[in-house]
């Protein structure tokens, strides 16, 4: 697992809607160990999956990533658990068969595989290989790679599993055995991290956005109102990030005062009602935004409808702070 320092910690309650911590700061790997020590087997522990160059006395400065990996999430969701493990079989194999570094983890849940690749400036890059791989493999997250992702720290226990089992690192050799000899590793813990491979994945190229002819095409909402794919890439996960939810609110608020920034009280309070009512939407999913607070959400939303902000461009923001996964409608500057 590499890693560099400092960098974002979270201790996240397995218990939807309880009261949960804001992501930490840890400025090396002692402090880091003494994080995992503190919490574990009392909350999920997770940390980024990317490092950054600089930060803040309490947060990361988001466009300073160091994109050089792809972070691959497997979850059943609920179907059986073999399908997970087919489908990390199949990508285990497209690895090896380019002898490209990686590292293969059981989640307690599902299945998690960490591809090492060279340093790109677009994580376009990246999304394009993640799409190649996820076209035969239905159980990999379709939120895909978005730089403010979370991941769980191997070895650490996940409450939220019916073990419950540790998130522990695995071998090729247990894919082959099978989810009994996984899920008898997963009651212990402690595993070392094995990496295959010998080569860093080039990336695929991808032409700057502005030229870019692949057009990304709209999710269905998780709500009733239309979202673009950057912002739905990054709110349907487990702890989005602070801007990510900003953006959302400005992106709603936009659609509902078309654009206008002075709008008046009775119509400010409208859009807030419907805003939370589709955030309390997006957050009833189980599996998403886990620190759900309605009344601390509610604060923020009222402050961005209030405030007449609107939603960021592409270029002045999406794109360089790595939300962009390529053109989609909403592209035009």
């Amino acid at each position: 697992m590499k890693m560099k320092f400092p960098r974002e910690v979270w201790a996240g309650s397995h218990i939807k809607n309880a009261p949960q911590m804001k992501r930490t700061i840890v400025k090396n790997n002692k402090e880091f160990i003494d994080w995992i020590n503190a919490f574990n087997g009392k909350m999920n522990c997770y940390t980024t999956v990317y490092d950054f160059e600089l930060f803040t006395p309490n947060a990361k400065v988001e466009d300073t990533v160091i994109v050089d990996r792809m972070f691959l999430d497997f979850d059943a969701h609920g179907k059986p658990l073999s399908l997970a493990l087919e489908d990390t079989r199949k990508v285990v194999s497209k690895l090896n068969s380019d002898n490209v570094y990686h590292e293969i983890i059981f989640s307690g849940k599902g299945f998690h595989v960490m591809v090492y690749g060279e340093k790109v400036n677009d994580i376009r890059s990246i999304q394009r290989y993640f799409t190649e791989l996820a076209k035969d493999c239905p159980t990999l997250d379709s939120t895909g790679i978005q730089t403010n992702r979370l991941r769980r720290i191997p070895n650490t226990v996940n409450l939220s599993s019916s073990g419950p089992y540790f998130c522990v690192p695995i071998t090729q050799l247990d894919l082959k055995k099978g989810l009994m000899s996984i899920l008898n590793k997963a009651k212990k813990g402690q595993e070392p991290l094995i990496t295959y491979g010998n080569e860093y994945k080039s990336w695929p190229s991808v032409k700057p956005i502005e030229i870019s002819d692949i057009e990304i095409e709209s999710p269905k909402s998780p709500g009733d109102l239309p979202i673009i794919p950057c912002l739905y890439n990054s709110i349907m996960v487990e702890n989005p990030g602070h801007f990510a939810r900003v953006y959302l609110v400005q992106w709603y608020r936009d659609i509902l005062s078309m654009g206008e920034r002075e709008i008046t009280v009775e119509k400010q309070e409208e859009i807030i009602q419907i805003i939370m009512k589709e955030l309390e939407t997006i957050a009833s999913n189980d599996e998403v935004w886990m620190d759900w607070d309605k009344s601390v959400t509610e604060k923020h939303v009222r402050f961005a409808v209030n405030g007449g902000y609107h939603a960021p461009s592409c270029k002045g923001k999406l794109i360089p702070q790595g939300y962009c996964i390529g053109k989609c409608w909403r592209y035009s500057e």
